[in-house]
């Protein structure tokens, strides 16, 4: 009788082992292609969406009590960020946002210039962020920043968001949010 259990046990576990794969987007840590890439990095992150980011840079600029700061990290490549940027200063050299240290860090830079005390040292002359430390990142659409999110959290940082639908949203409050990405079945 205890081999029956025990067989049945396995089998159901086998099973469900078997099922599993099938969620799974990649085969051997083999994606299919980009967007399977980037789906399954969307599905280990948290994501912020417009609304609820534009507030969080409203109220921390409206509380004059609170010394927080935000760090965002624009992701995108410096001829991008130099189009364009989130909190970027005015006419008069003046910021909509003052709590706000917006950097330019490409995505396929990032693991090496967000631990670097050097970089933020000379380079950028604040402080580099704690591991705690809540950063914002964004990219053009939210695929790349998704991707530098994933990366952040795999060097321990634990408070990382990724602005969902990225610098196209904010220039265009109206724009249509991103479609999901369809996940190929595979595994």
């Amino acid at each position: 009788m205890n081999k029956n259990i025990v067989y049945a046990f396995v089998s159901i576990a086998f099973m469900l082992l078997l099922l599993g794969c099938g969620s799974n987007f990649s085969e051997g840590g083999v994606f299919a292609d980009a967007k399977d890439l980037v789906a399954e990095a969307k599905a280990g992150i948290t994501q912020i969406y417009y609304k609820d980011f534009k507030a969080k840079l409203d109220s921390l600029e409206a509380d004059e009590n609170d010394e927080s700061r935000i760090i965002l990290i624009d992701v995108r490549e410096p001829a991008e960020f130099e189009n364009g940027y989130i909190n970027q200063p005015n006419e008069d050299e003046e910021y909509p946002y003052s709590k706000v240290f917006t950097v330019n860090i490409p995505r396929g830079l990032i693991e090496f210039k967000i631990t670097d005390s050097k970089y933020w040292d000379n380079d950028l002359w604040v402080e580099m962020p704690n591991k705690d430390e809540q950063i914002f990142l964004y990219s053009q659409r939210g695929k790349r920043s998704a991707l530098a999110a994933l990366t952040l959290q795999q060097l321990g940082y634990s408070n990382v968001l990724s602005f969902k639908d990225g610098f196209r949203k904010w220039l265009d409050p109206t724009a249509p949010e991103e479609k999901e990405e369809k996940r190929s079945s595979g595994g």
